[in-house]
């Protein structure tokens, strides 16, 4: 007998379990696999420390928190914690379920991506890229007046963002209820 990917995939339990059981082992796997390459830093349940002229290439963190005070060169990923920023980050940032700090003196070269958290940020110049926080507030604390915004700087509320998730679900259930009905429809007339 022969085991197709689909087989493997939906046996064994109920859709939501599969989803939180593919969750885990996509983070294990990519924090894993981050780990690997020299210069980076990755923890699982334990806070990552980039102290002042300290080096790292990127750092990633699971139910922890992020400080840089150095430079990171490539890319910060938080999962469920916080990022305070106080150095350098090459390329960008993202947090997933926590908040975002940026210090006036710090700079992140690339995009900043906050999902249902909150970024405060005290200067226009610490961002190389665009900053976008969805379920959660941007906060600008202004250093001078007259500061304008060279990159797009998107806010949009916990209440669009549970909108857009009741959307979604709604969605999937539009795709997945009528096959369901189908195959009931199938094995009554059989």
């Amino acid at each position: 007998m022969r085991t197709t990917f689909c087989t493997l995939l939906f046996s064994g339990g109920t859709l939501p379990n599969f989803a939180l059981r593919s969750l885990v082992f996509t983070l294990l796997f990519a924090s894993t696999a981050l780990a690997q390459a020299p210069g980076n830093r990755a923890y699982v349940g334990e806070d990552v420390y980039v102290a002042s002229g300290q080096l790292v290439h990127n750092a990633m963190c699971v139910f922890c928190s992020v400080q840089v005070e150095g430079d990171v060169t490539g890319r910060v990923i938080v999962l469920f914690g916080s990022l305070n920023v106080t150095g350098q980050v090459g390329k960008g940032a993202t947090v997933i379920g926590g908040n975002a700090v940026v210090d006036s003196q710090a700079r992140i070269g690339g995009d900043t991506t906050v999902l249902g958290g909150n970024a405060v940020y005290e200067s226009d110049e610490s961002f190389g890229g665009s900053a976008y926080v969805l379920g959660g507030h941007l906060s600008h604390v202004p250093l001078a007046h007259g500061q304008v915004s060279a990159h797009p700087r998107l806010s949009l509320s916990p209440l669009f963002s549970v909108l857009l998730g009741v959307l979604v679900l709604v969605l999937l259930s539009a795709l997945f209820v009528p096959q369901v009905r189908r195959r009931i429809a199938v094995s009554q007339s059989s």
